[in-house]
């Protein structure tokens, strides 16, 4: 994988692009990393999380108050229905729900590691990495928060190749992801009690963790078979315009 010197965020950084809220632990706003070319991402725009469904009133005033006035909800309908995003029914927010990955709705083979789940879902997810990439490109200078149920996988990916987009380096990227490690920690034990029936625990437990290697799979992936997001994105169908709207509202003048 070419990628440049770049080190890795000073701690305070990180400190800093994770939103404090009371009903959800892994909402960070995507501001402040630096691309190859010494740019930074601009902050305030693009926010990734986990679930929504336990925010409070203060919760959704605060993420109000950032400008958050679009949500993209990842997660597929079972668990929209059993846990209901806090912004569906929002007057003062376009909510969106792309189902990213369902088993029953997508042609995800069975997969032993997430690394692989990740290079799957790229090659079998399109059709809704199109329509989530066409919500984030509206024009408006309105932020946006994507999420799913942990704020890991399918939030990861799309943080990812957001990134990707604007040129940060890989190592910056796999770090981004593999902070949501330490995010996870208060609802750790939640998500163990979540374990689908049949599925071995120690899998499991690898399913739940944020080894960079998955996400270094995933991007090697990405360069290999498409040449990068810039060229996904096309191939899936997003016009030139979008992108550029989408570097636009990525990168800092």
């Amino acid at each position: 994988m070419n990628e440049d010197n770049n080190q890795f965020e000073p701690k305070q950084n990180q400190t800093e692009r994770i939103i404090s809220l009371e009903g959800a632990c892994n909402v960070r706003d995507l501001g402040g990393y630096q691309t190859k070319e010494g740019r930074e991402i601009q902050w305030g725009h693009f926010y990734r999380g986990d679930g929504q469904h336990k925010l409070t009133e203060h919760d959704q005033e605060l993420l109000l108050g950032r400008g958050i006035h679009t949500v993209i909800d990842l997660r597929h309908a079972q668990e929209v229905i059993v846990a209901k995003d806090a912004f569906a029914d929002s007057d003062n927010v376009a909510y969106h729900n792309v189902d990213l990955l369902n088993p029953t709705t997508t042609n995800q083979p069975q997969v032993n590691s997430l690394g692989d789940l990740y290079v799957s879902m790229l090659d079998n997810s399109q059709d809704a990495f199109l329509r989530i990439f066409e919500i984030l490109a509206n024009p408006s200078d309105e932020a946006v928060l994507f999420h799913c149920t942990a704020g890991k996988d399918r939030t990861g990916m799309v943080a990812a190749l957001l990134l990707e987009l604007a040129s940060v380096p890989h190592t910056t990227i796999i770090e981004d992801y593999a902070m949501t490690a330490e995010c996870l920690l208060p609802i750790m034990d939640e998500l163990r009690a979540g374990r689908p029936e049949g599925m071995p625990a120690d899998l499991y437990e690898r399913f739940l963790g944020c080894d960079p290697s998955n996400m270094e799979m995933m991007l090697q992936h990405l360069h290999a078979a498409y040449g990068g997001t810039e060229r996904y994105l096309a191939a899936i169908g997003l016009s030139e315009e979008k992108v550029q709207i989408l570097k636009q509202k990525l990168l800092e003048e």
